[in-house]
């Protein structure tokens, strides 16, 4: 084709990913599974719908799978047609690729297990990680079919064209129109449910890095590692003479921030099946309330003085779920909004427990310590819920888009967070709270494990919703207060916590439900069969093939 009229046919091609999975929201792979869409995935839908009202369209190909096909339906309107409505084709060849081992795998698991290069090549071509399923040249040649007999031939007619499909099948079409050699394959971060128009996949893979993305994607699934280095060199420029107190606000900020973009990319919509869990509810208040509580009223009973170890451990006790928990949850391969519904329910609790734990244990300036946890811990999370909760609703696919690609952001903003804290650091202070902070941080370890649910779909949220208590906030409390061995304590708990988290990774192995588990297709609403769905497309006689640039 020619520049001129290779634009003026791309210009008649539009490309659209389906709306959110159940899979998707799990950051699990559904390959060829039959995975519906979530409220979110029909809201997205919506909004394509609206934004492209005016678009005619001659012709829409479709994949069979569920998520794909009501994908289409909300758009184009495929079970209510009306007069102007553009013909349906339902085309196998459309289905995302079958990735064998990998179906319903945690996508951060098989990122830790096999490294980021080895997932993406196994994902974009062929590895030796992933067992049965379509080999890429398999899957490229069904792809390459559907491309070559029907999608280029309908846009040589003059015909306006949508294909909804899959992720990859997407980029596998992308890579057809750019002519890429198989070695240049790399993720294109497609969102959910966004329009791709064809003469502007030019521009769209210009904006990506492919180096870049495996970066970004390398500090969330490597975050342990992004704190630990964050907390070494804290505490090296701390060593040097770099003593800095910043403002609890600037602190805050920071934590605020990082709690918008993590929950920017969580299933809010269903948050209310998570935190109306019966076992959720025993847990938070078996952990958050009776335990801390009852912890307390020992202390108080045995009238230690509030800045001793009994006491602060207390206030551990009480502090809430933070939304580190959330990010750890996807690392793992947990299901993330059970960790999320502890994250809130925790959080609310606190504004009890907390005011319980401090008015039992501080001796002195306890209701600004009181007021102080209920706005940063409540307050933080619940607002950040809210705000987050509107703009997927105003903007469901740019939201969504935002928390995918800038979940590396959250933990950078947790990083410098971690950074400023250890510079005032007191670094004397040693003997007197290390000891203390890393009892605390295994302590917390151990109640989570006694507590978690066995043998349960959210064993491993459980876990980590209890491992990771809000030391951010206890630092900012603590700080506004005057705390000094609080604020101290909380700083030093930083260190074994996110040690011990490389722990966790080895430990989450016995807690994760396995992608072969009977449990899932009902988690997930997996159906036991594929629908068949509408009539197939056929070859239209009146063209013949034209060959893809492959």
């Amino acid at each position: 084709m020619a520049g001129r009229d290779e634009q003026e046919l791309l210009g008649r091609l539009f490309m659209v990913r389906h709306g959110e999975s159940t899979c998707n929201s799990v950051h699990r792979i559904a390959g060829q599974r039959d995975a519906p869409l979530t409220f979110l995935g029909r809201i997205q839908a919506e909004k394509v719908a609206k934004g492209h009202r005016d678009q005619h369209f001659d012709r829409v190909y479709v994949s069979p799978l569920t998520r794909a096909y009501e994908t289409a339906g909300t758009i184009f309107g495929i079970d209510t047609p009306d007069a102007d409505a553009p013909e349906v084709a339902v085309d196998e060849r459309l289905m995302e690729r079958d990735f064998g081992s990998y179906t319903l795998e945690s996508k951060s698991i098989l990122q830790r297990r096999h490294g980021i290069a080895e997932y993406e090549r196994a994902m974009n071509a062929d590895s030796p990680t992933m067992h049965g399923g379509e080999t890429f040249q398999q899957f490229k040649d069904r792809v390459h079919a559907f491309y070559e007999e029907e999608l280029l031939p309908a846009l040589r007619r003059g015909e306006v064209v949508c294909v909804v499909s899959h992720k990859y099948v997407v980029e596998l079409i992308c890579r057809f129109i750019l002519a890429r050699p198989a070695d240049e394959s790399y993720d294109l971060r497609l969102p959910n449910s966004q329009m791709l128009q064809g003469d502007r996949i030019h521009s769209y893979v210009k904006n990506e890095n492919k180096t870049m993305n495996m970066v970004y994607d390398w500090i969330v699934v490597n975050h342990p590692v992004v704190f630990c280095a964050g907390l070494a060199a804290g505490l090296l420029a701390n060593l040097a003479g770099l003593r800095i107190s910043t403002s609890p606000y600037l602190l805050l900020l920071l934590l605020v921030l990082a709690s918008v973009i993590t929950m920017c990319r969580i299933e809010l919509e269903n948050a209310r099946a998570f935190v109306t869990d019966r076992g959720t509810l025993r847990s938070v208040a078996l952990r958050y309330l009776a335990l801390p509580i009852a912890f307390a009223a020992l202390v108080h009973w045995w009238d230690v003085g509030s800045s001793s170890t009994a006491a602060i451990a207390a206030v551990f006790l009480a502090t809430p779920s933070s939304v580190v928990a959330m990010t750890v949850s996807r690392c793992l391969g947990g299901m993330i909004m059970p960790t999320f519904a502890q994250v809130l329910l925790s959080s609310l609790a606190a504004t009890l427990s907390f005011s319980a734990v401090l008015a039992l244990t501080l001796h002195e300036d306890v209701a600004p310590a009181v007021a102080i946890s209920a706005a940063t811990s409540t307050g933080v999370v619940t607002a950040a819920y809210v705000l987050v909760k509107r703009l997927r609703e105003s903007s469901p696919i740019r939201t969504a888009k935002y928390g995918e690609r800038n979940g590396y952001v959250a933990v950078l903003l947790l990083t410098a967070f971690i950074v400023l804290v250890c510079l005032k650091l007191d670094l004397d202070g040693f003997s007197t709270y290390a000891p203390t902070a890393v009892g605390i941080a295994v302590g917390l370890r151990l109640v989570a494990a006694l507590l978690r649910r066995r043998r349960h779909v959210q064993t491993l949220d459980d876990y980590t919703a209890m491992t990771y208590p809000n030391v951010f906030v206890v630092v900012i409390i603590a700080a506004l207060t005057g705390n000094g061995p609080l604020e101290q304590v909380a700083i030093w708990t930083l260190l074994p916590m996110f040690v011990l988290s490389f722990f966790d990774s080895f430990y989450a192995r016995f807690l994760v439900v396995a992608p072969d588990d009977a449990r899932w297709p009902a988690v997930l609403g997996l159906p036991a069969h594929r629908p068949v769905r509408g009539r197939p497309a056929t070859e239209d006689p009146r063209e013949p093939s034209v060959p893809a640039r492959s």
